[in-house]
This record gives C-alpha cells, structure tokens and sequence, in this order.
C-alpha cells in the first residue's frame, strides 16, 4: 500500500512537470497529461489512497511546485527575425543545413545535381536553366521554385529524404533574404570571438556586472522585464548546490542571513571556491562533467570489461580544479603532458585522459583495428570536447554538414595513432591492473625508501662493471674458444633477384643493396657460391645505409622492416642435379619486436601469418639473425646457396633495404651450447565442461602434432581457434577463464639438436601435458596455481616441438604458470651474440652477451647481481601495491596515417597520405609549433582558434543555467542553434583566454551576476513572450544531478565520509548485475560491495563498470562512459521515484537523517523545521509543516502496532542499527525523512 502511495504521488509529480515544461497546447505530452492528472485529482479511487496525510504531503511536496510554476496559454514566441534584419547563420542556414545539405551539402561524394548551397559562390552559378539562388531576385530563383512545387517528383527536400517540407514561415524568410541580396556569412563560430562592449539599458540599476547589461538588453528589446531577486535561502541554497554539490547546513544558511555586510554573498562566493572544506568539494563538484566528456571508467568495457586502475587520473583533475589551474594548462596537459619538455610525473598523469576510451582484450581480435579504433575514439572526444564538433562524422566521408573533410579528420588522427599500445591486450586476473603503457607514482611513505634503493642498485651496478684486468682476459678467451667453433665461411655473391621488380645491387663487402622499385610485397632470391662442407647455420645481417631513412633497416615509409619467411635450398655446383632443401630448426634474433607476436621463430614456417618485425622505426640501428639448419649442408665441388626471403606480411614496403647472408660451420659441441627458441605463448578454450569429463574428453588441440594458427576446435569460434596470449608471461602466474572445463597454453620450442630439458609449472586445477600429440604429464588435482608445482622432463627433438598445455578448472578462477630450468652447459639467450664476428652485432646486444658469461664465471659480477636482485626484490615489493595510472607514451617514429576507405583499418587509400594538421576551416598550426600531441593542445588555446574559448564558456554557462547561451552544447557546427546572446558568449570568450584561463574567475562572474539571483518564480506574462525563457527573465527550475542527489541525502544524514581522491569504492547496489553483463571470465564479474565510508564516499568516487554502471547514477541520467558525453539529457520517470523510495542508500540516509534529527531536539515542531531545512534548505511552509506532522502521527501509530516493521525497517543498511532510541519512533521518523529526501523540494534547485 505505501509503494502504491507512493507511487502515485510520483506520477502526480511527473504530470505536474510535464505540464510546467511544455506550455504549447498542440504538445502531444501535454495534452497527454492534463486528463492524467484530472483523473488523479478527481476518482474517488485516489481520493480514497491520498486520503493518508503521508501521501497527501508527498504529493504536495512533489507536484505544487511544479504545477505552479507551469505556464498553460499558447506559445508565440518570436523569432529574432521578426525583430532585426535576416541573418544568414541565424535565420537561413539552419534551415538549408536541416533541409538541403544532405545532398547539396559540404560533402563532395554525396553531392546531387552538381549544386552546392553552402557556398554563395556555387548557390549562385549559371545552371542549365536557372541559378538556384539570384540575390535581389526571388522569382528568378529556383530554390524557391522547387521548395513550393506540389509535384512530389520535383519538390525539394524530396519525400524520398524523409525530411520536413519547408514551412511557410521558412519561405517567407528565405524570400526575404533572397531579396535583401542572399547575402552569406561565415558561420558564427568559425570566425575569431570578439570583445563587445556592453550595451546600453534603461534599468540602470538592476545590472551587477557586464553579464546582466548583455542579458538585460535582450530583455528590454522585447519589452520583458527581469525577475526579481530569489529569497536568500533559496540564493545559498542554489550557489551552495553548484559550487560544492552539496546543500548549506542550516547553520551555514543562518550565518549568511545574520551577515549584514553589503558583500556578504560575494564572500559566500570567494569561500565556496578557495576555502576548504569548500574548495575541495568544488573540485568534486567541477570534475564530474569533465569525467563524462574524458569517458573516464574503471573498466575497459566492451568484451570482458576488465577492470585497470585510472583512478590518480581521476585525482589529477580534481586537483586541478582545486588549485584553481589555468584552463589552458589544463588542457594541454591532458592532451599532450607526456610531450612537455622534462615533463613531471603529474603532467605525464595527465595524458591519460586520451588513454580513458574503451580497450578490448578479445581473443582473435587484430591488434591494428583496434589501435586505430582508440585513436578513432581520442580524435572525436578532442573534436568533441574542445571544438564543440562532431568531428567523427567524416571517418567515412566528408561531413555532411559541416566544412569537414576526411583528410582533416585523418589528419587529426596523425596525431594519435602514435602512442606504444597494443591494440588488443591480454586477458588477466587482475582487475587492478593499468595498460600499457602506464606509470607507477609511488606512494608518498614509500618515497624516501624508493630512493635510497635507487642509490643502492647505482652503487651495485658500479661495483658489478669494475671487473679487473684477469676477468677481461678470460673473456676474451673464452670468445675466441666460442667463435672458434662457429666459424664463418668464405662465399661470394652470384646473383641477387626481386620478384617486385626491385633493384638489387651486389656491394663489396658481399652485402645486396635493394633500389628502386619499392613493392607492397615483395620476394628476394640471394644465391651464394661457396667450396665449404658441413655447414650448419646462417648469418643474416640487417644492414643500414645511406640510402636509408634515420640508420634505420626497412624500406618502409617509417624505416621498419618485417620478415615473412626465410627458406634455403643447396645445389651441387659440380653437379647441378643434386640440390635439396635445407630444414632450417632454429631461429635466434639480437632484436624482436615486442607488441605482437614477432619473434624471429615465425620466420621458420611459411604461410601462418606470423613474422618477425624488427621495430627498426622505433630503435635504429642494424639487425642479425642466426638459422640452424637440421643437418649440415654443403657439396663436394661447391655449393649454390639460394637463400630466398619472403616479404609477403600485411606491412606494406616493410622489406630489408641491405643485408648479407653468411654461412656459418658449427661442432656438435658448439650447437649444444645454443639455448631453446620458443614462439610466442597461445591459447585455445575455454571449453566447458565438468572437470570429470574434461579431464577425459578430447576437445582438438591434445592431438597437435604441429602447431597450425589457424586451427579450429570444436564449435566455429574465437574460443575454439589458437589465439596470442602476451598475458602468459615466463614466471608468473596468469589467470584463465573462471569456469569448469578446460582451456589450452601452447608454444612451439625450437632445439638445435635432439636434448632433454626440464620445465616448471602451477596450474589451478588440474595440469595435462602434450608432447607433439603424446601425453606427458597429468596431474588431476583441486590447487591454486602457484609455482613450481610439477617439474617434468621433456625430450626435444631437433626442430620444433609442439607443448600444449591443458587446464582443468573444477570451479573459481583458473590459472597457469610455467618457467623453463636453468641448465648448466647451456647458453641463456644472451650468449647467443657471442658467435657473431666482432662488428657483426648491434653494440646492445655484444654487451648483453658479455654480462651472460659474467653471470656464469665472474664472482664480482655474482655478488654485485646478488645485491642488485634484492634491491629488485625489496623494490617490487613495494611497488607490488604502487598505483599505477595509463598514459600516453609517442612512439619514437610516427606511424604513417592514410584516409581510410570507409573508415575501415585494412583499406588504408596509401594514394592519400596525410600529415599531422588541423581542420583547414580552423586555420593551421604555428610555423614553429610542434608537430605532435602538444603542438595542437597549444594551438587548441591559442587565439587562432576560435572555438574552445566558446565552447568551455558555454560548457559552464550550461552547468549553472542547465542550458548553454547555444543550447546545441554538443555541436558548434552548422547544425548548432544560434546563441540566445551571441556577444556575451564572445564577450567572455574573450576575457577567459585574455585573463589566463581563470575558469574560477568565469564561474565567480557568472554567480554574482543579477541574472544568476533571480527568482524561479515563472511570471505569467512570459508565456507569450518568451515561454522557453531563452531570455533567462527568471532562473530556471533544475532538477539535480544523480551524484548530487545522492551525495546529498548522504550529507543531511550526515553519513558522508568526505576525503579528496583516492582509489574507487563500491557502495550499495543489486545483487547480480554485474553477473549479468559480464563474460565468464572477466575479472568484474563479481560485485564485492565495500564496508564501512566506502558505502558513503561522495558518488564520483564510486567504481564505474561501463557493462553495468552503478544503476542509481544510470536511473538519474548519468551517461554509461563508454564514449564522451559532453551533456546530459535530464529525464522523470516512475523508475526514479522506486530508486528513491527502495534504494538502501537512501533507506539508510532516512534512518540516519531520523536519528540525528531525534537527538537534537525533543519538540516535534523544532525537529520537523530542522529536518526540512536540513534537506531542502529552506523554512517549511505552515501547509508542509501541517502534513509533516499527519505524516508523522501515522506513521508512529502504524509502527507502534507493528513493532516488527519497524525493526525490518530500521535493519536496512549495513551500519548498525541504533540501540538508544525507541524503533517504532525511529521507524515513523525514517519515514518522514524518506518522503523529504526524495521529494521535489530536495531533488531540485530553485
């Protein structure tokens, strides 16, 4: 019955304000309302249920404000072009934008019969029969002809385009301005904002500052006057609520009232923003719209929505705010804080809000879709959030609407596509995790030991460099005994071929030098002729050159190469009909680039789609690799080596510009040496099942003999395919997937020769070993994984042989671990330098080599790597708990940037190009300004440009009024309402970036102004001339945000914990929605409601999944965060008002609010006064306090009889329920504190 109740009283509420909303009487919603609310006011039915005075008072509460406040007589406000001249930009392009620009728009491929409206130059051009535009000639002009045309095969817009036809009022000023000479204009708010002086007004007396003199000028025009000023308590109440977020105490709002001083409101103002505990909730207050434009979340979303730690992003911003940092600094270092020269860990922190998009972490996903999908995201959130554009609306074409080109948005995109990112990123346990790339900020207590271990591995690392004379000898031997046994042989280059056409150039130092022609893809054939027998390896040297870019080894744009395959065949000089293959089993590389799968084994297997890359854009420099052949090679009479390199990778031109290829002999003894190469780690499943039965059943990849990337299992599928698992890391534990079954880990590991090696393993639960198809090991057990639970010995065969490791999961989350045994007599992968000729090897990598064989013989190395591993130790330890936040880190080469044929990653148009620049409607970058990331940050604030002064102005203007001085917040371009007062909004454009970014100094100007203190109270008069009050000749009625509703109830109940920053919290919500949405194996898959202030922590601190936001938030309108939102859409609906009635918070808030009421005062009047004021701010009136005390009666009469609801009730919440007061008194308190916190009067600023 009080659900019932309630929830009439609530449609009562929303018919109320949907009559105060809509005041034109053809309003479907309106005319929908009225006999709704007759209804309600007149069957008996209702009569009978609010008959209760607790409902009686919440209808009161919830609907005679709003419904006093409606304005039921017609709407006929007047355009601004029935008071002054036509305008192009205000009167008739939103009309040829909404009706025409489709097809006869900016967009140059879409563009119908060759006309062009948005350009007076094409609009007015000889056609075959008429011009469509003759200024001064509206007869002789066809556009006007074909809007008025009644035959549908000639009428514009066509019906076909489902647009409105053109109205007779549209006519009319398209006539007139046609015949004042259709005179074109620059769009508003392209062209630079310029400082106005404020205009004259009659009532002098009435403006407080230039603010009012702009807005009262537009109110005497039309003959409207301004309201009058809002009582004080209704005044703190309003600035207290959008400066802090949270209402005054009753306290605060007596002080002010008992302040005589004739500035008391400007000091209110100055202390709200600078003093704390105000100046932190203002931060607090601030940030929460920019959190929704940066999309800031803690998970990533989409896929498995993992969680990763963002948070000290988050506390960047609130510190801004706090500090009060200039509005361009806040911007570029966001945009580009990691570019700024000796940039600070903070600055650097800051970069991550272009780091704040959705990731995916899916399976078989293409790392390069993705990397263009996150610079996709970052270049429409900078269009959207500092151009007021809607910049992503040319990825496929050029805009529709707006002078934007697909080269411009591309070329936006060229400044972001260059960050070190994966684009797809593995799947971990971890749900505090940070994605690279990332930084640590140590916490401040750890900092002075952090140090102190910083000049520990200094001093460590000196001692364990200053090896004497004796230690350099016997490394010198010890080389020249290595090299001894890998010895080069003597070759001489017969020919060299292209398959693409390239010319390839024998050199004198037996290298071939590629020119020329520079294919997609290309094939290079090297033959060598040698008289040498026995060889077992070959030496391929990356060469740089002179012709090359930067001493870098590709032919690609950016210098990087990527090989496909290499493939060797032998051929009898002597006898030419004696050749054979040589299987070539191992693979070592001095350099393998890191962000994918490259190693240099790819290269091994022809045709899997996998390569080794180099990363020559990024670290320049030559590159060698070493190939072991099964057997060794080589003809009496001499041999013809035809050494064939593919370049057949999906990286165009990434081929090698020089190389050589060395043949090499090798002893047994010497291959023994050589240490496993293993491929990349990849993992087939989940594939459910109960552990009995997946112990037994066999699911595909347990019969692998070789491995095939492209094999399927099972169901057709990303979990029944081999997918790369970066995430499976030497050493380390990895999680799997959280549910029963089993799920596969598999490598290849290469051998130079036929050896036994013995490998390390965890697993949670159960482990099943497969060697090349043949079962090995098996273990069926119930553990978490951990390591070194199973040793097992492997015998290799020389080549590849094929590991798949099978998990058995038997409930909970899965895991795996594996580390490869040292062995003596075997070289770690280091070493391997050693047996290139001095010269022949990248400086890096002889130095690793070297330090690999001190590790083994050189006891002052030993011990000095003895300390430094525990400084390590001691190092990860504390930083094993370190926040970390992800940021933006350049790439040391950009990636080059194409226009992408419909927006699409594989379909880059390489005849398009584009290099790093603004839109070319904006203007350009400064000659001298960088052309990267922090060159357009600071060309974003310069004077230039003309939009993001405009767009924060009005960004602001929007958070106090609820809508902006141009109400199309979120698009500045052609389709954008014009502003309601166009030479304020330039006007204070001007002084916020001539008076340096001062965003506090703007808020303070626009709270202290006349037009910011009216009254609320709608004035009947306004109906018919200003309805909408787009004159802002009364303060409009909002209602408040989720964040603030709910921190509100929480601090009248005085539960708020309040502390600024600091990690994300989970309060109150359903059980189950995270179940939900979530994948079986994501880490948010389980909700674990925190304890104690983390259920009453302020809401932006409360941990955002964007599968399932918090659904309190999401019910009041907050935006999911997947993508920028730069405003929110206000919404009523019955589900706001069963949140506020049945959320515990708010139960909780009620309880709390009762208690601390009852407990200061014993006098029923003296506490309904206080609890009223508490939450709304203001006195109660004699009606509310009439039906408060109703209220109250029957509430204390019902839980006095039903001492038992009164317990149920007083137990919701997780803090304790109070002992010292009577239940069925607190009970019948609770609910009238419920009915305030959730009524009209509390929810909604006045």
């Amino acid at each position: 019955m009080i659900f019932q109740d309630f929830f009439l009283a609530r449609v009562y509420d929303l018919s109320c304000r949907c009559l105060a909303r809509s005041s034109d009487p053809t309003c479907a919603v309106r005319n929908l309302t009225l006999p709704l609310l007759a209804w309600f006011l007149s069957t008996s039915g209702y009569t009978r249920r609010v008959s209760s005075p607790r409902v009686l008072f919440t209808v009161a509460l919830l609907g005679v404000a709003a419904f006093a406040s409606s304005a039921l007589v017609p709407s006929a406000e007047p355009t601004a072009a029935t008071l002054e001249p036509i305008r192009y930009g205000r009167d008739i392009r939103p009309i040829l934008s909404d009706r025409c620009f489709l097809c006869h728009g900016p967009d140059r491929a879409k563009q119908q019969a060759g006309l062009r409206l948005d350009s007076f130059e094409d609009a007015t051009a000889a056609r075959k029969n008429r011009p469509a535009i003759v200024p001064g000639k509206p007869n002789d002009s066809e556009l006007l002809s074909r809007i008025a045309e009644h035959d549908p095969a000639k009428v514009m817009p066509t019906p076909e385009s489902a647009k409105r036809p053109i109205s007779e009022h549209e006519r009319e000023l398209l006539t007139r301005w046609i015949a004042e000479g259709a005179a074109y204009e620059s769009h508003w708010a392209f062209t630079p904002p310029l400082a106005h002086a404020p205009p004259v007004v009659v009532n002098a007396a009435w403006p407080r500052n230039d603010i009012d003199r702009f807005m009262l000028a537009s109110m005497e025009r039309v003959g409207v006057k301004p309201s009058e000023q809002a009582s004080d308590e209704d005044l703190v109440r309003r600035v207290y609520l959008d400066l802090t977020g949270l209402p005054p105490t009753p306290s605060e709002t007596d002080a002010y009232l008992a302040d005589a001083s004739d500035d008391r409101y400007e000091q209110l103002v100055d202390q709200l923003m600078t003093v704390e505990p105000y100046a932190s909730r203002h931060a607090e207050r601030m940030s929460v719209p920019w959190l929704d434009i940066a999309r800031y979340a803690d998970t990533s979303g989409i896929h498995m929505d993992a969680g990763r730690q963002m948070w000290l992003w988050r506390d960047w911003v609130l510190n801004a705010f706090r500090t009060n940092m200039p509005y361009d600094q806040f911007i570029i270092e966001q945009l580009a804080g990691d570019l700024i020269p000796s940039a600070s860990i903070d600055q650097i922190v800051a970069s991550g809000f272009n780091r704040a998009h959705v990731t995916s972490d899916e399976g078989g996903a293409i790392d390069a879709e993705y990397r263009l999908e996150y610079a996709v995201d970052r270049v429409n959130t900078t269009g959207a959030a500092f151009l007021g554009l809607s910049v992503g609306c040319a990825r496929c074409h050029d805009h529709k609407f707006d002078p934007v080109t697909t080269e411009d948005f591309y070329s936006l995109i060229a400044f972001f596509n260059s960050n070190e990112e994966p684009g797809i990123y593995s799947q971990a346990p971890d749900a505090n995790r940070a994605l690279e790339p990332f930084v640590e900020v140590p916490r401040k207590e750890d900092a002075p030991r952090l140090s102190v271990l910083v000049e520990a591995e200094k001093a460590a690392r000196v001692e364990q460099s200053s090896a004497g004379a004796s230690e350099a000898a016997d490394l010198a031997a010890y080389v020249a005994d290595v090299r001894a046994g890998f010895t080069p042989v003597a070759t001489r280059v017969e020919s060299a071929m292209s398959r693409g056409g390239a010319v390839m150039t024998v050199q004198a130092d037996g290298s071939v030098l590629v020119s020329g022609a520079n294919p997609a893809s290309d094939e290079h054939v090297i033959t060598l002729h040698t008289d040498a027998r026995d060889m077992r390896l070959l030496m391929l040297e990356a060469m740089t050159d002179a012709s090359h870019t930067d001493n870098r080894v590709g032919r690609a744009p950016n210098g990087n190469a990527v090989l496909d395959a290499i493939s060797v065949e032998a051929v009898s000089i002597a006898d030419p009909t004696q050749s054979r293959t040589i299987e070539l089993t191992w693979a070592w590389a001095d350099y393998e680039q890191e962000n994918g799968d490259y190693r240099v084994v790819n290269a091994l297997t022809k045709g899997e789609g996998r390569q080794w890359a180099v990363r020559s854009h990024e670290v320049p420099g030559s590159r060698t690799a070493l190939f072991a052949a099964k057997e060794p090679f080589g003809f009496e009479g001499g041999t013809a080596l035809r050494v064939t390199l593919n370049y057949d990778s999906p990286y165009a031109q990434h081929i090698f510009g020089r190389v050589r290829v060395t043949p090499l002999q090798a002893s047994d003894a010497a291959l023994a040496l050589l240490p496993e190469a293993s491929s990349a780690w990849y993992i087939a499943g989940p594939f459910f099942a109960e552990a009995s039965v997946a112990y037994g059943s066999d699911f595909g990849p347990e019969k692998e003999v070789r491995f095939a990337r492209a094999a399927k299992f099972g169901t057709v599928g990303a979990s029944a395919e081999w997918r790369h698992a970066p995430g499976v890391l030497e050493a380390q534990s990895v999680g799997l997937a959280a549910s029963p079954g089993a799920e596969f880990i598999a490598r290849q590991i290469y051998s130079p020769d036929a050896r036994t090696i013995e490998l390390s393993f965890g697993s949670d639960d159960g482990l099943v070993l497969f060697h090349n198809g043949v079962k090995i090991h098996e273990n069926k057990t119930d553990r978490a994984v951990a390591p070194d639970q199973d040793r097992v010995t492997m015998t290799l065969v020389p080549g590849e042989n094929l590991l798949v490791c099978k998990v058995v999961n038997t409930g909970g989350q899965a895991g795996f671990y594996h580390r490869a045994i040292v062995r003596d007599g075997v070289w770690d992968r280091a070493m391997v330098a050693l047996v290139a000729p001095e010269g022949k090897i990248r400086a890096e990598a002889a130095e690793e080599a070297k330090n690999g064989w001190r590790t083994r013989f050189s006891p002052t190395f030993v011990a000095a790597a003895a300390k430094i591993d525990a400084i390590a130790a001691e190092r990860a330890k504390l930083l094993a708990t370190t926040p970390r936040t992800m940021v933006m880190k350049e790439t040391a080469m950009p990636r080059e940037t194409f226009v992408y044929t419909r927006g699409a990653y594989d379909h880059p148009d390489t005849a398009r190009p584009v290099q790093r620049a603004v839109p070319k409607i904006l203007g350009s970058l400064a000659a001298d300004a960088p052309r990267n990331r922090l060159g357009l940050a600071q060309w974003l604030v310069s004077a230039e440009n003309p939009l993001t002064a405009r767009v924060t102005v009005n960004r602001v203007w929007e958070t106090l009024f609820g809508n902006g001085i141009t109400r199309t917040s979120d698009d500045f371009g052609l389709q954008g309402e014009w502003p309601t007062h166009a030479e304020l909004l330039d006007s204070l454009s001007v002084k916020l970036r001539e008076g340096g970014w001062n965003l506090r100094a703007l808020v303070r100007d626009i709270v202290t102004s006349a037009t910011y203190r009216q009254s609320s109270r709608v004035r009947s008069e306004l109906a018919l001339t200003d309805p909408s009050n787009r004159l802002l000749s009364y303060y409009p009625r909002q209602r408040l945000s989720a964040e603030q509703i709910r921190d509100g109830a929480l601090y009248t109940a005085g539960l708020l914990k309040e502390q600024l920053g600091g990690p994300s919290v989970k309060p109150y919500q359903p059980d189950g929605l995270w179940q939900e949405t979530a994948m079986l194996g994501s880490n948010t898959r389980e909700y674990a409601q925190g304890a104690g202030e983390d259920l009453w922590r302020r809401s932006l601190y409360t941990y955002w999944k964007r599968a399932s936001p918090p659904p309190t938030m999401l019910t009041f309108d907050a935006p999911t965060r997947e993508f920028c939102s730069t405003r929110r859409i206000v919404t009523n609906t019955p589900l706001q008002a069963l949140a506020l009635w049945n959320d515990p918070q708010f139960v909780e808030a009620a309880r709390f609010a009762a208690a601390r009421t009852l407990r200061e005062s014993s006098d029923d009047r003296a506490r309904i006064e206080l609890l009223y004021r508490r939450a709304t701010g203001v006195h109660p009136s004699d009606n509310a306090r009439m039906l408060m005390e109703a209220v109250l009666a029957e509430n204390r009469a019902r839980y006095q009889a039903a001492p038992s609801d009164a317990m149920q009730l007083l137990s919701v919440g997780s803090s304790a329920r109070v002992e010292d007061l009577d239940a069925a008194e607190l009970a019948a308190w609770t609910m009238l504190a419920n009915a305030v916190l959730t009524s009209d009067a509390t929810i909604v600023k006045d």
